[in-house]
Formats: structure tokens, C-alpha cells, sequence
């Protein structure tokens, strides 16, 4: 096989402190990086493709550490409530999904992600109400013929929505026909075998897709469930991702369920190791920190879906000074609307500055880069094979235009990229020595048909569902009421 060549490009190389801007010449050969030389050292052999790479700043891949691509196709179709009314919704938006519904779903992603330079995601797929193989089939075929580098983790929960928040029971509705929030769930042991038996069949596939346990949330789940999913992650070395502490409801519904904070039980179930994410922790103590610390778990920051469902700002600096791995991750398009990690590292770079004025606590665009890259590929359990530009890591890389609006002038790349630079900025997307994506087009996926889809897709899904959101709706006074009682405010029924 011939070696690709990259010539000149202005390239991003990590450093400890962060990264160094140097003019190199980069060697691929197959789906990793052979050789980083000086720019003008190359000796190519005759049978190698050459290829100008002088106009290009070159990062590597970035790494979105958290997404749900089957909300792809309910993109603008959540109010702007906060996460417990919010998900209601948008639960009611997947029921009943077909197989060719998630596998369009999770190409749109696909296709905004390479866009957006995006080489490597962990997809926490949601199925409502229960995992389906087939759907989890569709989706790893998606990945494989995008060409992406992906962590497929199925979402488990055995919780039904109302056992799942402090809800009073007085509050609570009669059920609906379709008993839509407290239906039986399926049972823990059913689900771990779904999950093990979908890792069996999609781990490593290509070297590039890999299997996951994705436990919705310590209150979302028996404890049975937690350590079953726990199970897998050890016997089949895998990542357990779970949505953690994210709102103030969460930390209230974990002191009625265990009477200790929610870290400390997942510390006493024996859940926290390196494999562990734990996704948001925007209302982590300091305790809880240390403990997540000691266990060596990592964390996800989604500061963007934060923000759009009021969720709190986590403590990113504090976390970063206990020396916890950090990923960043867009969540879905449902409740950030993109899945645009460009911007979510810009976000992360700015949002902790408002906690402090001491500009060394700030994050900043180099650590933003860092955790966008690198950061976000070690919390996935990648950081031997991506997120930097390096002799021996895979070919993920992407080659941003330095004629371009955010690169005029160019005076500081690293900082120009987090804090300005946006898709129309990117050229082209290699995945695995593979381009994904040349001169602003996807080359293994024909987006106009693929959107086209969509469209059709969500239209008659909105409309099967109606009877669903009905349902989903009748949970909400009770709902509402409760979050009003959690956060102290006043409760009036006309915000249902």
C-alpha cells in the first residue's frame, strides 16, 4: 500500500502543556500516522500520493464524548423547558422507532459531525421503551459506512419515569390508556444480555466501532441494573457511560433512593473505575470530586445542553485541578440543537470565566483544544489509538482552510480554531487515513438524500406520535409541580 503524504501544513502537535504550531510534512500509511518531519523533509517514493497541504492548519479529529443520535430526527422539536419537562418530550418523539428511522437518524449526525471535524463519538443511544436489537444493528451500520470512528453505548434503564423523580404521588394524573411513564420496564437481567450480546457483535468492528454500557442514570436504574451493566464493562473491558448528577431534581431523588450522595453509591456498588464516564456532574460536591478522583472515573462536560435546559454550570476547574480526565460532549440535537463540537469547546473555554476573576482559573482555548482532542478520546478509552497528531495514532485528522474568515490573519491558531473557527472553515476530514469529507463534501455519504429522508421520516413520525406526546403530557402538571417544589418557586399551572 502507497504512503499519503500531507506536505506543509501548518500542523497542531501536542505538548504537555498543550499544543505547538509547527510546518510539517505528515506520512500516512494505511489508517495511521507513519512519520511527522519537518515541512521539506518528505522523501516520497513514486508510487505515493503527494498532496499540497501549505494552505491548511491541521488538528487532530475532535472527539465528541457524548451524544444521542436518535434525537437527530426530533432536532427543533423540544420547548425550551428545563431537563424533567424537557425529556417528556422527547422521549415521546422516539416511541416506536423503525430500524431505517435510527440508521437516517444517526447519518445526520454523521454528516454534521464531519462538517464540524468531528472523527471520534460516543453515541448513547435511546430507544423508548426499551433497547431494540435491530435499531442497535442500524445504527452500528451507520457508523460502519460514514466511515466514523464511534462508541455505540445502549442506554439501559429499568425505572419507570415516574420512579425516577420526587414526584408526589398525590399529584400524580390517573394513567393514561397507554400507561405512558409507568409502564413495566424490561426486566435488568433481559437488557444486560441485549447490551452484551450487541458489544459481542459490534466491538472492533472495522477498528474503528466499538461497544459501550450506557445505564441512562444512577436514579433511572435498580442497582441490580448498575452492577449488571458494571459486569459487562469489566468482563468485556469496556467504557459505562451514564448521565450523572446533571440537575438539582438528581441529587434530590438520589438522597430518597439511597440516603448518600449519588457518587458515594455508585463508589459503594463498586461502578467507579478508569471505564467509568460519569456525563454532566453539574451537581457534584467537592466530596463527590475526590471520590471520582481516587477512582480514576472520568467525566463529560456538556456546558451547551446545560445552558438550553438550565441545567447548572459544573465545576470545571475543579475538577480539572483534581486531575480528573474531562471528554466534551455536544448531547443530543434535541437539547443543545447541533451537535456542533466547535462550539461546545468554545463554551467550555469561556463559561468558567464568569466564576471567577482570576484569570488562572480560567480554562481557556489551549485546555478547551486539549479536552476537545486528546482529553475526550483517554475518557473513551482511546487515547492510545486518537485525538493527537502523532507517529503510530490513527490518520484522524482536520484540515482547517487558513484563507478562511477565521484564520485572517493568523495570528494564534490554537486560539483562532476554539474561540472562531466554524464548519465553513474546514476543507476536508480524514478518518483512519481516510477522507470523509474533501473540499466541504462528504465522500462516503450522498447527504441530499440522506436530508431528504429526514424530512419525510420526522414528518410522519411527528404525526404516528401524537397520541404519545398526548400521553407525555399528561405527566406534565404533576412534573412541573415537582421541579417548582425542588428549586423553590412558585407552581402555576399555565407554564405546563
Amino acid at each position: 500500500m502507497s504512503t499519503v503524504w500531507l506536505l506543509g501544513g501548518l500542523c497542531l502537535l501536542p505538548t504537555e502543556a498543550g499544543h505547538e504550531v509547527r510546518r510539517c510534512d505528515l506520512a500516512i500509511d494505511g489508517p495511521n500516522i507513519k512519520a511527522v518531519v519537518p515541512a521539506g523533509d518528505a522523501r516520497p517514493d513514486p508510487a505515493d500520493e503527494a498532496i499540497d497541504a501549505s494552505g491548511n492548519l491541521i488538528a487532530p479529529g475532535f472527539v465528541n464524548a457524548h451524544t444521542h443520535s436518535p434525537d437527530n430526527l426530533i432536532r427543533g422539536s423540544a420547548p425550551n423547558l428545563p431537563l424533567e419537562l424537557w425529556s417528556l418530550h422527547s422521549a415521546a418523539g422516539r416511541e416506536g422507532r423503525s430500524p431505517r428511522e435510527t440508521y437516517v437518524a444517526a447519518m445526520l449526525g454523521c454528516i454534521e459531525m464531519l462538517r464540524g471535524g468531528v472523527t471520534t463519538v460516543l453515541d448513547h443511544i435511546r430507544f423508548s421503551p426499551h433497547p431494540d436489537p435491530a435499531g442497535l444493528d442500524s445504527i452500528g451500520a451507520a457508523y460502519r459506512d460514514a466511515g466514523m470512528r464511534a462508541v455505540i453505548a445502549p442506554v439501559l434503564a429499568d425505572r419507570a419515569v415516574v420512579d425516577t423523580m420526587p414526584l408526589d404521588p398525590a399529584d400524580l394524573p390517573p394513567k393514561s390508556d397507554d400507561a405512558y411513564g409507568r409502564g413495566a420496564m424490561m426486566p435488568a437481567a433481559e437488557q444486560a444480555r441485549l447490551v452484551d450480546d450487541f458489544i459481542q457483535r459490534w466491538h472492533g468492528v472495522e477498528k474503528r466501532i466499538y461497544g459501550a454500557v450506557g445505564p441512562s442514570g444512577p436514579q433511572r436504574c435498580s442497582d441490580e441494573l448498575l452492577q449488571l451493566a458494571g459486569d459487562i464493562s469489566l468482563r468485556r473491558k469496556v467504557i459505562w457511560h451514564s448521565h450523572v448528577l446533571e440537575t438539582k431534581v438528581q441529587r434530590e431523588m438520589a438522597r430518597r433512593l439511597y440516603g448518600v450522595s449519588m457518587i458515594r453509591h455508585l463508589s459503594d456498588l463498586g461502578v467507579l473505575s478508569r471505564r467509568t464516564n460519569l456525563v454532566h456532574m453539574n451537581w457534584a460536591t467537592p466530596d463527590d470530586l475526590d471520590l471520582v478522583a481516587a477512582s480514576g472515573a472520568g467525566i463529560v462536560h456538556n456546558p451547551v445542553s446545560n445552558a438550553r435546559l438550565g441545567s447548572s454550570v459544573c465545576d470545571l476547574p475543579g475538577i480539572l485541578a483534581r486531575g480528573i480526565p474531562v471528554g466534551l460532549g455536544t448531547d443530543s440535537a434535541c437539547c443543545n440543537d447541533s451537535n456542533n463540537l466547535l462550539e461546545t469547546a468554545k463554551w467550555a473555554a469561556l463559561t468558567h470565566n464568569q466564576s471567577s476573576p482570576d484569570p488562572d482559573t480560567w480554562v481557556g482555548p489551549d485546555r478547551a483544544m486539549t479536552l476537545a482532542t486528546r482529553g475526550g478520546a483517554s475518557v473513551l478509552g482511546l487515547g492510545d489509538t486518537t485525538g493527537q497528531i502523532a507517529p503510530g495514532l490513527a490518520a484522524d485528522l482536520v484540515l482547517f482552510k487558513i484563507r478562511s474568515p477565521a484564520f485572517a490573519p493568523l495570528i494564534n491558531p490554537v486560539q483562532q480554531i476554539v474561540l472562531g473557527a466554524g464548519s465553513a472553515d474546514i476543507s476536508s476530514v480524514m478518518v483512519a487515513g481516510k477522507f470523509l469529507m474533501r473540499d466541504g463534501r462528504c465522500t462516503m455519504i450522498d447527504e441530499s438524500s440522506i436530508w431528504a429522508e429526514a424530512q419525510e421520516l420526522a414528518d410522519r413520525r411527528l404525526s404516528a406520535n401524537k397520541s404519545v406526546y398526548a400521553s407525555a403530557a399528561n405527566l406534565a402538571s404533576a412534573t412541573h409541580a415537582m421541579y417548582c417544589r425542588v428549586h423553590g418557586l412558585a407552581y402555576r399551572k399555565s407554564h405546563d
